[in-house]
């Protein structure tokens, strides 16, 4: 009976343990697609607990399990030595916690002491029901909240130090478990227990608190990134309007030299120089009026560059941008951002004819629309939910620059409660951008 007990007992941390696999590494289909491997795992598993169990002093028993877990998930999931360590402590705080809470409540309620509670088989049992329940429990809140930990991306590279504060959070509670096997002696052991949950937890406070202090670093990168695109608008503007004034100086001095030189049918060639000028003008550099002067200036310079580039920008603007209540500097970053991004859709695709951008507002359902999309092919499927990642970039050459444009321009659009979808099929690519004029209007 002990022995079956055991096995339930293991088989179901062992699932426990591959979920957080599975909601951490973003592996949602791990269990269902690798049948054999998950059975592999849990009968490993239950083998090497039931073994520890019988044949490791209590002081070691942890922290070699503990070891020998890591290396057993990296050998069946095939990932490093690190995520596997992340992962097992991940798996091992849900298991501290809710067991450490469970011993507590039972000794308060049942006036039992710890050496009690698992010498004596109706405690023990009622100890494993309890605590596998709230397991279970906390690991359908995680399943439930996966798109948080997608967002988290906790094995990206800027991402080190919560996967750091995971692991030091691990190990305490491995040192304050092992020291928790030494306390069958101690006379009350409830406070001890109580003492040991709050210094937990006390820990656990402090280690937030640092999470809490990266947040902030990592908004401040955010915002550092988006004034370095606004900057680098900034000196796109300045270019073509020095541009556009050496040009305007060498117009000035050819219509003066024919007005010096005062030959026969000079009016006629000053007013076809200047006709010429201006169709030019037209051509290459467009004013448009979006409702926003700072994004007329900046869509005029788009457009200034689609012309240079064989691009087609057509741009309509059925609804103002006045009627969106968002901060300048924003919609400037979530617009540049967007044209950007079709623009370099194009750039490995030079075979591509007729290249066509679509910028376009509108209001439905009392939702504010921008639409941007282009003809330069499909974005692959799987890596679509994968584009608006921190870090995550098509790009073969590397930079600092690559894979932030879309990230930041989904947190911008989320802080202004708005959301973002892309569409891509063979014919053309489809971003839509919606925010709510209720909600701004508040």
């Amino acid at each position: 009976m002990d022995i079956i007990k055991e096995i339930l007992s293991d088989g179901i941390e062992a699932i426990i343990f591959l979920a957080v696999f599975e909601v951490l590494h973003n592996r949602k289909d791990f269990m269902k697609k690798y049948k054999i491997k998950t059975f592999y795992f849990c009968v490993l598993y239950i083998f090497i607990n039931y073994f520890g169990t019988f044949y490791i002093g209590k002081i070691y028993h942890t922290l070699i399990l503990s070891i020998l877990y890591i290396f057993l998930l990296k050998y069946i999931t095939k990932i490093n030595f690190f995520v596997s360590c992340v992962i097992y402590f991940s798996f091992f705080s849900i298991i501290f916690v809710t067991e450490n809470l469970t011993e507590t409540i039972e000794m308060i309620i049942f006036n039992i002491s710890l050496n009690q509670l698992f010498s004596i088989q109706k405690y023990t049992l009622i100890f494993l029901v309890i605590s596998k329940l709230f397991q279970i429990f906390i690991l359908m809140i995680i399943f439930k909240s996966n798109k948080f930990f997608d967002k988290l991306s906790l094995f990206n590279l800027d991402n080190t130090l919560i996967s750091s504060l995971i692991l030091q959070i691990g190990i305490f509670g491995i040192f304050i478990f092992i020291i928790n096997f030494s306390t069958f002696t101690i006379k009350d052991t409830k406070i001890y227990n109580i003492l040991i949950f709050i210094l937990y937890f006390i820990f656990l406070i402090l280690e937030f608190k640092e999470l809490k202090k990266y947040q902030k670093f990592i908004n401040i990168k955010a915002n550092y990134k988006i004034q370095e695109k606004q900057i680098k608008n900034m000196k796109e503007i300045i270019s073509i309007i020095r541009r556009e004034k050496h040009d305007f100086a060498n117009h000035i001095n050819v219509i003066w030299g024919l007005c010096s030189l005062n030959r026969p049918n000079t009016v006629e060639k000053i007013k076809n120089y200047v006709d010429g000028i201006s169709d030019n003008l037209h051509s290459s550099f467009k004013y448009i009026n979006t409702g926003n002067d700072y994004l007329d200036g900046l869509l005029s310079i788009k457009n200034n560059f689609a012309d240079k580039n064989n691009i087609d920008l057509d741009i309509m603007i059925e609804e103002p941008f006045s009627k969106l209540k968002i901060k300048e500097n924003e919609l400037i970053s979530i617009i540049s951002n967007l044209i950007d991004n079709a623009f370099e859709a194009f750039q490995p695709k030079s075979n591509i004819q007729n290249k066509k951008i679509t910028f376009d507002t509108f209001i439905e359902d009392n939702e504010f629309y921008i639409e941007i999309s282009d003809n330069a092919g499909m974005i692959p499927k799987n890596i679509q939910n994968k584009i608006f990642e921190k870090g995550f970039s098509t790009k073969t050459e590397k930079s600092d620059d690559h894979g932030f444009g879309l990230y930041i321009t989904k947190q911008l659009i989320e802080q202004n409660n708005g959301c973002i979808s892309v569409e891509s099929n063979s014919e053309i690519t489809k971003f839509l951008v919606a925010f709510n004029l209720q909600e701004r209007g508040k």
